[in-house]
């Protein structure tokens, strides 16, 4: 596979600079270690991590010069904390709709953050912020497979997929992506989650489909019905339809 090119996705940033390494512990602690140094729209890819992580601490399995390890460094100094809780609803429209643009198939979103592509785990957004005096930096990670190997399953221990048939040009996808989510970061806050209901329901995995909801108290089992203007999912149970915030919830199929 060829190698991140720099230079090349600098050329495609509208705001910020590009950073890649061969090697790093992890794409979005270095752009939480440096905010205050890179202006936003920073952003930093590497080849591999050594300590990639995903959602609720878990580990990201991150082979060398494999697939997409991204995070982009972006800054507002005005928005209500309440806007930002769905953003990585929004992330994951604008992932989809990149590979929708480069012809790839069959790719659908989990709630809330994982990209999907024939009914199995492609992808995954993890956002981590540090709060400024007059600002909030957020760090939006993206992990991609694009072309795997067989998996250790004691690795990696959930279904997976990647797009090895498309054989994508990372360079370009990275480019691509990386200008998508800057025109839409700087929209954001104009917007509220409504505005992108009708995308989301066209990538939605679940919708109409038994699930169970893992939470710290049990399971919750329902038939997943969508999302609603705030970006939580409804889950229907005996004909009513109960909200859930995006938190320390895992959603499954109900097999």
């Amino acid at each position: 596979m060829i190698l991140l090119n720099q230079a090349e996705i600098q050329r495609a940033l509208n705001y910020g600079q590009a950073i890649v390494f061969t090697e790093i512990n992890s794409t979005n602690e270095y752009l939480l270690n440096h905010h205050n140094q890179l202006p936003s729209g920073s952003v930093c890819l590497a080849e591999t991590q050594t300590a990639g992580r995903g959602r609720r601490g878990r580990k990201w399995y991150s082979p060398l010069s494999k697939n997409l390890y991204f995070s982009m460094l972006w800054r507002y100094s005005s928005i209500n904390i309440s806007q930002i809780a769905p953003l990585s609803l929004v992330v994951a429209i604008v992932i989809a709709e990149t590979f929708q643009q480069l012809n790839v198939q069959d790719i659908q979103i989990k709630w809330p953050n994982d990209i999907y592509y024939q009914g199995k785990k492609m992808g995954g957004i993890l956002i981590e912020s540090r709060a400024n005096r007059h600002s909030i930096d957020l760090v939006i990670g993206i992990g991609l497979n694009l072309s795997m190997n067989a998996i250790d399953p004691s690795i990696v221990n959930q279904a997976w997929s990647d797009l090895s048939n498309y054989q994508l040009d990372r360079n370009n996808l990275a480019a691509l992506l990386a200008q998508r989510l800057q025109k839409m970061l700087v929209e954001f806050p104009q917007h509220t989650f409504s505005d992108y209901l009708p995308q989301w329901n066209q990538f939605d995995l679940f919708y109409k489909k038994p699930v169970k909801l893992l939470t710290e108290k049990g399971e919750i089992h329902g038939i997943a019905n969508g999302i609603n203007n705030k970006g939580e999912l409804l889950l229907e149970q005996d004909n009513k339809m109960t909200p859930f915030a995006i938190g320390e919830i895992s959603l499954r199929p109900d097999n």
